[in-house]
């Protein structure tokens, strides 16, 4: 009977503690996490005549800062750099927010994607780039980029009061699936997308992999009162088998 009642206890206290740190099967809700842009600079040199290479990435902290040939921070590439590993967060606003409107301006892209369904809507960016030529003479600034998919194929634009929404990319050889947790998980190659708008890169080609695109959701950490609570668990089962040992 006691080592009956020793493992039902056993038992309760797995169950809640995996109760407690994993979380259940979601059901389908708008996409979250970060998108990993990798990219290989040389084979974007490579692609277009004019030699454009990514220049500066900025990330979410300066998501007001109005980006121009002027701007300063950000984190500094080079033409050379060939895995230029760029963060970009999914913004968690639902509608379209101005954040300046200075310049070009910056604005808040939406994620509305459901990521069980993403036929539907678009998943927003937190980040900017900034492209330059060989002689650093102008630049191009692709910024507050939104990720959708039309026709069964998945494009990331970027927007500007300038521009509008002008096409960058497009993925090639996706994989797109959920998660247990009912997430978004997107893979793909990064090309040019056809039809490219921005005048330095109308000629550039569409075949070339210019690096990789990942969007996968954000790590969880598990806070410490769980672990707190199972060690605590733990603590009394060792004491309540130490008792019974002794009385036997």
């Amino acid at each position: 009977m006691r080592n009956l009642k020793l493992a039902s206890a056993g038992v309760f206290a797995f169950s809640v503690l995996t109760g407690l740190i994993a979380p259940g099967t979601a059901s389908a809700a708008l996409v979250t996490g970060n998108a990993t842009f990798t990219i290989d600079n040389p084979a974007v040199v490579s692609s277009n005549p004019g030699g454009w290479f990514f220049e500066t990435h900025w990330g979410p902290n300066d998501n007001a800062l109005p980006i121009d040939g002027a701007t300063g921070g950000g984190t500094a590439l080079t033409s050379t750099s060939g895995s230029e590993v760029l963060v970009f967060p999914v913004n968690t606003n639902i509608a379209t927010v101005t954040l300046s409107t200075t310049g070009a301006g910056r604005i808040a892209q939406a994620t509305t994607m459901d990521a069980g369904n993403t036929a539907v809507g678009q998943i927003g960016l937190s980040g900017a780039l900034r492209m330059r030529n060989p002689g650093m003479t102008t630049y191009l600034a692709p910024f507050d980029l939104a990720v959708s998919k039309s026709a069964g194929e998945w494009s990331i634009n970027s927007h500007d009061n300038s521009f509008g929404t002008v096409g960058l990319f497009k993925l090639a050889n996706v994989s797109e699936s959920l998660n247990g947790n009912g997430e978004l998980l997107l893979s793909g190659d990064l090309l040019w997308t056809g039809g490219l708008s921005y005048g330095g890169l109308l000629n550039a080609n569409t075949s070339i992999v210019l690096g990789s695109f990942n969007l996968a959701p954000a790590a969880v950490p598990v806070p410490a009162a769980v672990w707190l609570f199972g060690s605590g668990l733990l603590g009394l089962l060792s004491v309540a088998r130490g008792k019974m040992t002794l009385a036997a």
